[in-house]
């Protein structure tokens, strides 16, 4: 009986063998996973303000900031323009001052026409509004879809004598979760900005 079972036994290894190693190799390889990219840590920059001439106003603006006048921007009456630039997250602000001439509802009309037709999705704009009335400073921020090409725009004037416009754009094309620790970085300067203008009256 024995002999018999080996030699039921003995055909059956040459197959047995073989598969018992595969099963052995591949239970031990491990499964790749593809894993989503992963993003730089972005330190914001630090509070701390300059003030910045523009018309009759002034404006505070992070000190870590570069700030430069477009070319071209010289000589043009009763507007003025001026970049901010935040070397760190590749983005940069841009302003235009506007000396008001019984324009206001044209111009406002203008500017918030431009944030929508930049919004990636008209449903998602928020807009946030500001008023300082001893200080005579009504403004607008406008908080767009992350993917748009400018997610912040906003609004500043004291309704009489001025116009500030302002429009942050990214160098580069942006998704909404690689780009927020530097969205909420930018929006706070804005505020502060917003809320810190001055004018001198004309």
């Amino acid at each position: 009986m024995k002999h018999l079972f080996c030699n039921r036994w003995q055909p059956m290894r040459y197959w047995i063998y073989p598969l018992f190693i595969i099963l052995l190799t591949t239970a031990c390889r491990e499964t790749t996973t593809p894993r989503p990219n992963g993003f730089f840590r972005i330190d914001s920059y630090p509070a701390t303000y300059k003030e910045v001439k523009m018309g009759n106003i002034t404006l505070n603006i992070n000190d870590s900031a570069l700030c430069n006048v477009p070319p071209g921007a010289e000589g043009n009456s009763g507007t003025e323009w001026l970049n901010i630039t935040y070397p760190r997250y590749n983005a940069t602000i841009y302003l235009s001052y506007i000396t008001l001439h019984d324009n206001l509802d044209r111009l406002m009309a203008e500017s918030i026409e431009l944030v929508y037709r930049q919004n990636v999705n008209t449903e998602q704009v928020e807009a946030i509004a500001y008023e300082d009335k001893a200080a005579k400073l009504y403004a607008t921020l406008f908080a767009l879809s992350p993917e748009s090409a400018t997610p912040i725009q906003f609004i500043a004037t004291d309704s009489t004598q001025y116009l500030l416009r302002g429009a942050l754009y990214f160098d580069n094309p942006v998704k909404a979760d690689s780009v927020a620790p530097s969205l909420q970085y930018i929006e706070e300067d804005i505020m502060v900005l917003i809320e810190n203008i001055t004018h001198t009256p004309l």
